[in-house]
């Protein structure tokens, strides 16, 4: 008896499952606001956005639309946690983004995340990654790192060739 019971919940959930599985996905293809995929004709056809800040940022927002933020969220002895914010403040949807800050160069990052990081003594490079690259208007999104060194403001900061 403990068998037909079993499978019986197995069978419901199951079925309950599948039932909210496809709602969930018809209600993200449904929504209003959400991008719809082009046309691989009119992909093909449409311009390329002009590149503000080198070959790997494709932005399709204007120049100075585009903002971060930089803030300090923990210290300790010999080093600190900080995070970076970029915010796409025009009506444009923004494919890739890359932030530059200069800090001093006792600062030694030592892990990022939700960018790929590039550092030289005194700078370092956040850019997009594939699963954060676009950044709707309107949107944020919001990257860090651990360093070793002086918790302090950078010297300046530029986003996609941009003052933050």
């Amino acid at each position: 008896m403990w068998h037909l019971t079993r499978d019986r919940v197995l069978m419901i959930t199951t079925a309950v499952m599948t039932v909210l599985a496809g709602t969930m996905t018809v209600l993200y293809f449904t929504k209003p606001d959400a991008p719809r995929p082009m046309n691989p004709v009119a992909r093909a056809s449409a311009p390329t956005p002009a590149s503000s800040a080198g070959p790997s940022v494709k932005g399709t927002a204007a120049p100075g639309t585009v903002k971060a933020a930089y803030a300090v969220r923990s210290k300790w002895k010999d080093g600190f946690n900080a995070e970076v914010t970029v915010t796409n403040l025009g009506s444009q949807p923004l494919t890739g983004w890359m932030v530059q800050l200069e800090l001093p160069k006792s600062v030694d990052v030592t892990s990022t995340w939700g960018a790929k990081a590039e550092q030289s003594p005194g700078k370092l490079v956040l850019r997009s990654q594939a699963y954060n690259t676009y950044l709707e208007a309107g949107g944020a999104i919001r990257m860090g790192f651990e360093a070793k060194g002086d918790a302090t403001e950078p010297t300046s900061c530029s986003v996609n060739g941009s003052p933050c």
